[in-house]
């Protein structure tokens, strides 16, 4: 699908959440939340199911461990359009648009009810933290060697293979599926623009977790998903990812919150409910 990347992130509002934001760790996140009103009536349902169950609030108390210079806005919006581009100083945009564009992808490609939810939470949390990551890189005036898009996606991924076992999984297989699902066929000038290919960000995040969390992801290379060639240069892309966040990043992280953000429980949503 074209507009793949924006798809994934507001499919989130598909998801019945049940968990709740943590208020005196969300009122020192490093980013604001705001819920603008759509204009258009046919919207504003989708604007109050987003508001009634709090997920930018849920990425308020995730991010608490950050410690940036300043702030950036992460809101939602009415945008005329399914995306937006990250602009720098601008807030990071998701549009109620996409949503139903979202549905209509998941439904194509599966009808399980726990395995639609499972793709939806997991494409929508990499989304969240690519977007995140751009803000990240502008806030801190991090310099970037090749595209951008592509240094935040490796971002993402190592943020998401860091929290446990279970929001592994589910980033992971969201973000995999969702790529993986994408029918839009790349010619002429489409390798131009700033975004790799669907499929090349596919084998990036698998290539993180591969490394990372190699009793979950190890066969994958044996089940004939990830290449033998490009495993064999996983461990050295992992490494140097961890370098860079080490040396650019985490000197802006408080190291008691982030002990405390990887022993919550972030996926507060049942399937089917």
């Amino acid at each position: 699908m074209k507009y793949m990347r924006c798809a994934a992130a507001v499919a989130f509002v598909l998801l019945p959440f049940t968990g709740s934001p943590q208020p005196a760790m969300a009122q020192q996140s490093p980013i604001k939340v705001v819920y603008e009103q759509p204009t258009d009536p046919k919207l504003r349902p989708i604007h109050d199911r987003l508001k009634q169950r709090a997920v930018l609030e849920e990425l308020q108390a995730f991010l608490t461990p950050l410690r940036l210079p300043r702030q950036f806005t992460v809101r939602t919006a009415q945008c005329g359009a399914v995306s937006v581009r990250y602009k720098p100083g601008q807030p990071a945009t998701v549009c109620y648009e996409m949503v139903d564009a979202v549905q209509k992808l998941v439904d194509q490609h599966t009808k399980d009810a726990d395995f639609r939810q499972t793709v939806i939470l997991g494409a929508f949390i990499e989304n969240v933290l690519h977007e995140t990551a751009l803000g990240i890189f502008d806030v801190l005036q991090i310099p970037i060697w090749g595209r951008e898009k592509d240094a935040a996606d490796r971002l993402a991924a190592l943020i998401m293979t860091q929290f446990g076992e279970e929001v592994t999984r589910v980033t992971i297989l969201g973000t995999a599926n969702l790529f993986m699902w994408s029918d839009r066929k790349w010619t002429g000038t489409d390798f131009s623009d700033t975004a790799s290919p669907e499929y090349q960000r596919f084998f990036n995040y698998v290539c993180v977790a591969y490394v990372a969390a190699p009793l979950q992801f190890g066969d994958l290379v044996d089940k004939g998903i990830l290449p033998q060639r490009r495993a064999d240069r996983c461990e050295g892309e992992y490494e140097q990812i961890r370098k860079a966040f080490n040396l650019r990043i985490m000197p802006y992280v408080d190291p008691e919150l982030l002990i405390k953000a990887r022993a919550t429980s972030w996926l507060g949503w049942k399937p089917g409910k």
